[in-house]
């Protein structure tokens, strides 16, 4: 097996490239680092711009959002349920008024109990 056929010939000339390509840059590396600051700082300020425009619009449209879910919750929520949430309490509190037994008096606090229950939104309720 020849020490240079081809396989070894670009393996030698690969290193040769490198080793010459390497001796360069470690010349020429404080003058390309210097003259790259600029435009490595430049393209820094872009970016913190970039970052700061993304993070407005993802607060616009979060926003957005939330105020779409709560038009659609409150179109969902039907007007009865209002109705009813305003009749129970009503009945509570003419119950709390006209309790003179013990029954009546226990029914109290269940109507109470309807009354929030009917007001609050469960899991999985729109």
């Amino acid at each position: 097996m020849p020490l240079f056929d081809e396989n070894n010939k670009k393996l030698l000339l690969g290193f040769v490239v490198g080793a010459a390509a390497g001796a360069m840059a470690s010349k020429l590396a404080p003058a390309l680092g210097e003259s790259a600051k600029p435009a490595l700082k430049q393209a820094m300020k872009l970016a913190l711009l970039g970052a700061e425009a993304t993070r407005e619009l993802v607060a616009h449209a979060k926003e957005a959002l939330e105020d779409a879910t709560a038009e659609a919750a409150s179109e969902l929520r039907p007007a009865a349920a209002d109705g009813v949430v305003a009749t129970a309490a009503a009945a509570a509190a003419a119950s709390n008024e006209a309790a003179t037994d013990k029954t009546e008096k226990t029914a109290a606090p269940v109507a109470d109990f309807a009354a929030a229950k009917a007001s609050r939104k469960g899991v999985g309720s729109a």
